[in-house]
């Protein structure tokens, strides 16, 4: 994915994915950002057993989230994911959720990931092998 490019996936909105009332309870929004991103590091063959046998972990380290509209109990949902900004140890990756059914934007998101060695469980340089990976 080039830093113009977008990886979408989808859900539907489960009852445990909401509060008594039928809504979407503000912490799925995180994980659905979450499988997401690693849907798309799948994609791109950067499974995450792939990362930890090569030594690395991506961890999040800063996670800004907008609410707009609240997703209701069925939705369909996307999460459009993007990568915003590339740095020797950091990615800065966007996701925005929509509801698919009339395209509103229901969350938006920005997670900054901290690329570690999980041995040493110390920052290190993206792999430019792996960088290569995820922004062909």
């Amino acid at each position: 994915m080039s830093l113009s490019q977008v990886f979408k996936w989808n859900t539907v909105v489960d009852f445990a994915d909401t509060d008594a009332g039928g809504v979407v309870y503000n912490a799925r929004y995180l994980e659905w950002t979450e499988r997401a991103r690693a849907s798309w590091f799948r994609d791109c063959k950067l499974s995450n057993q792939y990362l930890w046998q090569q030594g690395i972990v991506f961890a999040v380290s800063r996670a800004e989230i907008d609410f707009k509209r609240p997703a209701q109990l069925d939705d369909y949902i996307r999460v459009d994911t993007t990568v915003n900004n590339v740095r020797p140890v950091r990615l800065i990756v966007s996701h925005n959720i929509y509801r698919k059914d009339d395209d509103n934007l229901l969350c938006a998101c920005n997670v900054t990931l901290a690329c570690l060695d999980h041995r040493k469980k110390k920052p290190i340089k993206i792999p430019i092998s792996i960088l290569n990976q995820l922004i062909s």
